[in-house]
C-alpha cells in the first residue's frame, strides 16, 4: 500500500469528468426533472461536477497538503511527535503547561507549512465560482446545494443569542469542577478541548466491549449492523492509521468501512456511533436508485443520521441499558454542554465563512476568527487557524443542518417508539425506510415529508439539551 496521497493522479485520470464544459452541459434543474421521491437530479449531478471541478483544479495542492500534514512532526518536551497525533495528544494531556506547548507546536505546523497551501487553494476555487456561475463563492454555493445560506444564518444567529447565558453558566460549572487552577477569563481553546474530552468519565467506557455493545442496540432493532457484510469495521490500531475516524462509501450500498482508530473511554464510544450511522445509512441504499441519490445531494442527511446515532449518548435509558452506567444525571449534563459548545461553534464557523469568502483571505480575517470563535465557545480560538479550520465547499452547512435533522428524528422516534427506541424492533423497518431513500431528498424535505416537520430549526435540539441541564 503506497503511502503517497496520489489525488493528483486520480483527478488527471478522470480529467474529462472535471472539466468546465461538462458541467455547463450538465442543463439547471428545472420544473417537473425530478425521478420519483426526490430532487431534480441535475441539481446534485452539477453540485457534483463544480467540486470535482475545484478538486481538479487544486490536485497538487491537495497533495502537497495530505503529504505535508503526515510527514509533519513536532518537537515538544524532547519528544518528537507526528503532527497528526498532536490534536490527541492535547485532548489527553492533563498539565496545562505541557498541553499549550503541545498545541502551540500544532499552530506552528500550520502557520509554517498549512496555511499557505491553503491560501494558494482558496484563491483557485474562487475563481472556479468566478467561472462557473459568475459570482462569488459563498453565493455559488448556496445556488449549487439549493440552501438559504442566510435563513440558516439567521437561524444560527438565533441560537447563539438564545443560549449565550446557559452556555456561560455550564462553562463555568465545568471549569471550576474539572479545570483546578484555570481562570475562567484565561480560558484557551485547548482548554476546552481538553474540557471536552471527559476524561472523568472514561473508566465508563470499556474500550474491549465497544462494537459488541454498541451493535447491540441496532441488533435489538432488527439491523444488521454489517447490512450483511457490506458494511466493513477497519478498528485495527496500525502506526500510520489517521486518528480522524471516517466512514468510506466506497460502493453504496456494496461496500462501507467504517474506520476508527481508538484511542479509550468516552471519545470513541461517541465516534463510533457516529460513523455508524453513516455506514448504516449507506450500507441500506436501495440499489436500485439513480446514482445520484446513492451517492450524492445533500450530506445534511447522512450527517443528520449520523448525529442521531451519537446522540444515543444524551438518552438515559441508552447509557444504563447499553454502556452499563448507573449515575447518569452529571454525564448527561457533560453531553448537553458538550453539544451546546460544538452547535455554537459551527454557527459562528458560517458566519466567519461566509465572510472570509466574501471579502477574501486578507488582513483581518484572522483577527474576525478569533473574535468570532471566541465569542460562541468562550475559549480564545487561536489566530492560526484561520485557514486550517474552514471547511471545504461550506460543509458547516451540512453539520447545521445536522443538527436540526437529529433533533428532530429524536423527538419523532421518542414519540413512536418511546425513550428505548433503540432496543425497540418497531423501529428498525422505521429506520431502514429512511435509510433506503439515500439522499434523494434534501434534509428540509425530508423532515417535512417523512417527520412531519413544517420547517427545520434548532427548536427539538434545545429541547434536549434543556432536558440534560
Amino acid at each position: 500500500m503506497s503511502a503517497e496521497p496520489g489525488l493528483e493522479a486520480i483527478y488527471e485520470r478522470y480529467a474529462d469528468l472535471f472539466d468546465a464544459e461538462a458541467f455547463q452541459a450538465t442543463a439547471p434543474p428545472g420544473d417537473g426533472g425530478a425521478d420519483g421521491e426526490g430532487i431534480d437530479l441535475r441539481a446534485y449531478l452539477r453540485e457534483f461536477l463544480a467540486i470535482g471541478i475545484e478538486g481538479h483544479r487544486t490536485r497538487a495542492l491537495q497533495d502537497r497538503y495530505l503529504e505535508a500534514e503526515s510527514r509533519a512532526v513536532a518537537r515538544v518536551d524532547g519528544e518528537t511527535i507526528p503532527y497528526r497525533e498532536l490534536p490527541v495528544r492535547v485532548r489527553r494531556a492533563e498539565g496545562r503547561e505541557h498541553r499549550a506547548a503541545l498545541e502551540d507546536a500544532r499552530l506552528g505546523v500550520v502557520e509554517r507549512t498549512l496555511n499557505p497551501i491553503l491560501e494558494d487553494s482558496i484563491g483557485i476555487v474562487h475563481g472556479v465560482a468566478e467561472e462557473l456561475l459568475g459570482t462569488s463563492y459563498d453565493r455559488y454555493c448556496e445556488r449549487l446545494a439549493g440552501i438559504d445560506f442566510e435563513a440558516l444564518q439567521s437561524e444560527a444567529d438565533r441560537l447563539l443569542e438564545k443560549t449565550r447565558d446557559v452556555h456561560e453558566d455550564l462553562l463555568d460549572w465545568f471549569v471550576r469542577r474539572h479545570l483546578p487552577g484555570v481562570r475562567r477569563e484565561d480560558l484557551e481553546t485547548h482548554d476546552l478541548a481538553r474540557l471536552l474530552y471527559g476524561e472523568p468519565y472514561r473508566d465508563r467506557f470499556p474500550g474491549g466491549e465497544l462494537v459488541d455493545r454498541l451493535t447491540g442496540p441496532v441488533r435489538a432493532m432488527g439491523i444488521d449492523p454489517t447490512a450483511e457484510g457490506r458494511i466493513e469495521f477497519d478498528l485495527e490500531d496500525r502506526a500510520a492509521k489517521t486518528p480522524r475516524a471516517f466512514c468510506a462509501s466506497v460502493r453504496v450500498p456494496d461496500e462501507v468501512k467504517l474506520v476508527l482508530r481508538p484511542y479509550g473511554g468516552y471519545d470513541d464510544y461517541v465516534t463510533f456511533l457516529h460513523e455508524l450511522g453513516h455506514a448504516l445509512h449507506f450500507g441500506y441504499v436501495q440499489a436500485d436508485l439513480p446514482m445520484e441519490y446513492r451517492r450524492l445531494g445533500d450530506n445534511g442527511v447522512t450527517e443528520g443520521y449520523a448525529m442521531t446515532f451519537d446522540h444515543l449518548m444524551h438518552l438515559a435509558p441508552f447509557l444504563r441499558k447499553v454502556v452499563g452506567m448507573g449515575e447518569v444525571e452529571e454525564f448527561l449534563r457533560f453531553q448537553a454542554f458538550r453539544d451546546l459548545v460544538m452547535v455554537r461553534r459551527y454557527c459562528a464557523k458560517l458566519g466567519y465563512e461566509r465572510s472570509l469568502h466574501r471579502k477574501g483571505p486578507g488582513p483581518g480575517r484572522s483577527d474576525e476568527y478569533v473574535e468570532r470563535l471566541s465569542e460562541a465557545t468562550g475559549a480564545r480560538a487561536p489566530d492560526r487557524l484561520w485557514l486550517e479550520d474552514v471547511d471545504p465547499h461550506f460543509y458547516c452547512v451540512r453539520y447545521l443542518r445536522a443538527w436540526m435533522l437529529a433533533g428532530a428524528m429524536h423527538r419523532e422516534l421518542r414519540e413512536r417508539f418511546d425513550d428505548d427506541w433503540f432496543v425497540n424492533p418497531a423501529a428498525g423497518p422505521f429506520l431502514l425506510d429512511l435509510f433506503g431513500l439515500g439522499q434523494a431528498l434534501p434534509a428540509d424535505a425530508l423532515a417535512r415529508e417523512r417527520l412531519a416537520v413544517e420547517r427545520l430549526d434548532f427548536g427539538p435540539l434545545l429541547e434536549m439539551i434543556r432536558e440534560r441541564i
